[in-house]
């Protein structure tokens, strides 16, 4: 049930703010600072999360990488195609933004998996459960048993991929591998599942 609902959630999300910023794109600044408000929200919590993955802590982070994310999608909202989803597309430049952040800061991670991967984990389990409105609980269910212990770690319990390979004895390019090959494979059972399931 909790499931159902953070994917009606996530649907209207969508919704709304595909129509705001078609509406933003056509020069209507209401509809435009409605729109950076609840980017504001969502990314918050977003960005917030995956700086917690790679054990960066602090609200100051969160917010220069925000502002640089809303300032990123006001210079690019004239390349929003409003063919495509929304949210997709506002999570990958926040995600290329949390990078180019940790990068020039010269954040020391206390791992050996790439900031690049860590990132595109995070994003791709993002993106997944909001590209689709399908029971992503129930999809990882059906995953081999290690690829499924490895990612319920990772996206449940929302531990590094350094933290997980302690707490299950692989290495650590061996959950990040794991990891890769699951987000993989919910993807292609996505793409399988019908239509009217979304």
């Amino acid at each position: 049930m909790k499931e159902l609902k953070g994917n009606l959630v996530q649907d209207r999300d969508e919704q709304e703010l595909s129509k705001l910023m078609v509406a933003a794109q056509r020069g209507d600044s209401l509809s435009y600072s409605r729109l950076l408000n609840r980017v504001r929200d969502i990314l918050t919590k977003y960005i917030r999360n995956s700086f917690r993955r790679i054990r960066i802590h602090g609200d100051e982070a969160v917010e220069d990488v925000l502002q640089e994310v809303l300032l990123a999608i006001h210079q690019k909202r004239e390349t929003y195609n409003p063919e495509q989803f929304f949210l997709p597309w506002m999570y990958a430049i926040a995600r290329y933004k949390a990078i180019d952040y940790l990068r020039r800061s010269k954040v020391s991670l206390r791992s050996t998996v790439s900031l690049d991967d860590e990132m595109e984990n995070v994003e791709a389990l993002m993106s997944l459960e909001s590209d689709n409105h399908l029971d992503t609980e129930a999809l990882i269910s059906q995953l081999p048993e290690k690829q499924k212990e490895v990612l319920q770690l990772v996206k449940i319990e929302g531990l590094s991929m350094e933290e997980a390979a302690k707490k299950t004895g692989y290495s650590v390019s061996d959950v990040k591998v794991t990891v890769h090959r699951a987000i993989k494979s919910l993807q292609e059972k996505v793409k399988e599942a019908p239509r009217e399931n979304r």
